[in-house]
């Protein structure tokens, strides 16, 4: 993927067909140790602050979009209570290291999976145990996702009571068409009923969709779009479907209906006409895919992107290199430093280890160095800004700062003393930009997992090249 001069909207010659992903990537060596043979040599020094994630793999319906670790399971199963049980000890296992909790928690984030599975009584047990191993007296946002089928008034005063402040439920599409080829159960009026519960519990509701799947017309996006703004909640996650992480049974479902995959460039349209639309219909941008609800009257804040509201988990995980994450669960993620640390991605060996023994294996990647460029790399396309001060530069590669310099003269953003901010232009290309201020060691890796991942037998996509830019060039 190259980055192409001259004034086109077309800045680069293709579009990268992967959206998020684990940052440092580069010179990592896999190692297999003992969750205790980590945590106890984990420092604090230099952390800003830290955030905390539970995984909580288990869905009522699995959806064919989805490749997240995750398995069949519904309230009150005894695979759940035994896995929370597990899930407990893991918290008060890290609560022992003062390492981890002498920072207070900014932020706290349960995904999976689907985290509503859990029964009240789980949810009030699995709080309690953050509550008193962690200190949460700066805790400003604490996020539960849900699927709506099974959400009730028993759980949301549950969440409420442990401190949740914000709901996100995947409603991915309103489209009958495309909820049947996703395996999304939910009925529409379950969705409507479910944002009402939550408006009356929390302070922010927000709601994940996908758009650009195979065959999707601009009409049917824009009935999509037109329906999930009637919804009325606070903000609104929009992403271009990734196909090359999908399953091959939804390629099935596109084949069986004679839906064939859009081109990038199309997909890039309807990126550029969900901004317009959104504008229209009240929001502003607040990162690279979500949009936030203005206020009856408000006009848009001077900037591009927002700075009104921030998704303060995903300042953890796209964002500066003394911003750290701790995981929870099975296959739960930690970066810490220069260390990306996975648990044990098997549910079964995870619960067994951690009940039987008090201990569990982890995947440790460690890269060469602290990650310093991560601010730049993350952080300044996914929230649209960099506050200069906040990059150590004399640690930051070289290549990087020229990297910027090539931006700026593309009009991607623009720059004054003090922060870097992007364009209109840039957040059109936000994932390419991260790509593009990677070392070139870390897109090498990258290149190879999209190499990988399109050798899946059954996943069909669209021609990823900018078609209008390379016939141009006789190509």
């Amino acid at each position: 993927m190259n980055l192409v001069p001259g004034k086109s909207l077309m800045k680069f010659d293709q579009q990268l067909p992967v959206y998020n992903w684990l940052y440092p990537m580069k010179g990592q060596e896999l190692d297999t140790v003992t969750h205790h043979d980590f945590y106890s040599g984990v420092g604090a020094e230099g952390v800003r602050s830290r955030a905390l994630y539970f995984h909580i793999p288990f869905c009522d319906t699995i959806c064919t979009f989805c490749t997240l670790n995750r398995g069949l399971g519904s309230t009150g199963d005894e695979q759940i209570e035994t896995y929370v049980r597990a899930l407990v000890k893991e918290i008060e296992l890290k609560g022992r290291y003062a390492s981890l909790t002498s920072l207070p928690i900014r932020a706290i984030f349960f995904g999976g999976g689907t985290p509503s599975t859990l029964t009240a009584e789980q949810i009030t047990r699995v709080g309690r145990a953050i509550h008193d191993n962690f200190d949460l007296s700066e805790l400003r946002e604490f996020t539960f996702e849900t699927e709506v089928k099974s959400v009730d008034e028993a759980k949301c005063a549950a969440m409420r009571d442990i401190g949740v402040n914000k709901v996100r439920f995947g409603l991915q599409t309103l489209d009958p068409v495309y909820r049947e080829l996703f395996n999304v159960t939910a009925t529409l009026d379950q969705e409507y009923e479910a944002v009402e519960l939550f408006r009356r519990y929390f302070d922010y509701t927000s709601f994940d969709m996908i758009y650009g799947m195979h065959g999707q017309s601009f009409e049917a996006f824009s009935r999509d779009i037109e329906k999930a703004v009637s919804m009325g909640t606070e903000t609104i996650e929009l992403y271009p479907i990734t196909n090359i992480v999908t399953q091959a049974p939804l390629h099935k479902g596109y084949a069986e209906k004679g839906l064939e995959p859009l081109s990038f460039t199309h997909k890039m349209a309807m990126t550029i006409y969900l901004n317009q639309y959104m504008r229209a219909a009240g929001f502003q941008q607040h990162n690279g895919h979500g949009f936030l609800r203005l206020p009856e009257g408000q006009e848009p804040g001077p900037h591009f992107i927002s700075r009104d509201y921030t998704n303060l988990y995903n300042t953890h995980t796209w964002s500066h290199h003394d911003d750290e994450l701790i995981g929870f669960g099975n296959s739960g993620i930690s970066q810490l430093g220069k260390y990306t640390v996975m648990n044990d991605e098997n549910r079964t060996t995870y619960v067994r280890r951690m009940l039987e023994d008090g201990d569990v294996k982890i995947n440790l990647s460690i890269a060469d160095e602290v990650p310093y460029e991560r601010g730049v790399v993350f952080h300044l396309p996914y929230f649209g800004y960099l506050e200069k001060e906040r990059i150590l530069w004399e640690r930051v590669p070289a290549e990087i700062p020229r990297k910027l310099d090539r931006l700026v003269a593309e009009r991607m953003l623009v720059e004054d003393d003090h922060e870097y901010r992007i364009t209109e232009l840039g957040w059109i290309w936000y994932v390419n930009m991260m790509y593009y201020l990677s070392p070139e060691t870390d897109q090498r890796i990258l290149d190879d997992f999209v190499t990988l991942k399109r050798r899946t037998r059954g996943l069909t996509d669209g021609d990823n090249r900018m078609l209008p830019l390379l016939d141009q060039a006789g190509v």
